[in-house]
């Protein structure tokens, strides 16, 4: 059984590499969290590697690199890795291409399933991809539901329920899956995190061993448990959901912020 203990300063424990959570940990919405980017500038400096691993599927790689580098982290595509990543290998993995997919989700996203050779559809869909969409709506629920109900695997990018944006929440795409999941009675493939697979990937291209790393995340259910699958030290940040006490899920660590 994990036995938890708080943390006054990460710099307690030792540790050769970074697995980070964005957002809660890193930003909020178009913020940065307090001390993260002076953190992250620390460990750059000091030649510790560090590889982002988010379940935000909204972005590319190379549109969160883009944001981190606005805030003042050094970060190229290649340090960023998503759940849209995730489950478009997936999704190649499962189906040709030129079979039909219907998109929930960013413009990003559908542009980056359509150039893998799929055909983005609203029926007759091999597979319903959830993704965050803050244009959601019954109609598409309605569209989804239909293509489930006649076959197509649902799948999504990530089980999150609520992500931390600045001021409060918002629901995430796991919030929409699961909408969908009632009304069908299907089991959704969920990718991202709690599942270790974007760990492994990030771990992967970064050359990053696991029993070097650390995972920093602000989701008992999604970032602890991906972490703790992938053989990593996880280290639960207070920047961002609050931490249910009534959870089974226990973090090695708890950290008050970076």
């Amino acid at each position: 059984m994990t036995t938890t203990r708080r943390l006054g300063s990460i710099d307690e424990i030792s540790f050769s590499a970074v697995l980070s959570d964005l957002d809660g940990v890193v930003y909020r919405g178009e913020e940065a969290v307090p001390g993260a980017v002076d953190r992250f500038k620390r460990w750059q400096v000091s030649g510790i590697p560090y590889c982002f691993v988010t379940n935000n599927a909204e972005k590319s790689a190379s549109a969160f690199a883009e944001k981190l580098r606005g805030l003042g982290i050094d970060c190229g595509r290649d340090r960023v890795v998503t759940s849209g990543d995730v489950a478009l290998n997936y999704l190649q993995s499962q189906f040709e291409p030129g079979h039909g997919v219907y998109v929930i989700g960013s413009q990003s996203l559908k542009n980056r399933v359509a150039e893998l050779g799929y055909r983005l559809v609203d029926g007759h869909a091999a597979a319903v991809l959830v993704a965050l969409d803050r244009n959601f709506d019954y109609a598409m629920m309605k569209t989804a539901l239909s293509n489930v109900l006649d076959g197509a695997r649902l799948i999504g990018t990530n089980p999150d329920p609520i992500r931390p944006i600045a001021g409060g929440f918002e629901p995430s795409a796991g919030a929409i899956t699961h909408s969908i999941a009632v009304s069908s009675g299907a089991i959704p493939v969920f990718l991202g995190k709690p599942e270790p697979e974007i760990l492994r990937a990030a771990m992967h291209r970064t050359g990053i061993s696991a029993s070097d790393a650390i995972m920093l995340g602000d989701k008992l259910d999604t970032d602890i448990p991906a972490g703790q699958r992938a053989g990593v030290t996880s280290i639960f940040v207070e920047t961002g959901v609050p931490l249910d006490a009534r959870s089974t899920v226990k973090p090695e660590y708890i950290l008050a912020s970076l």
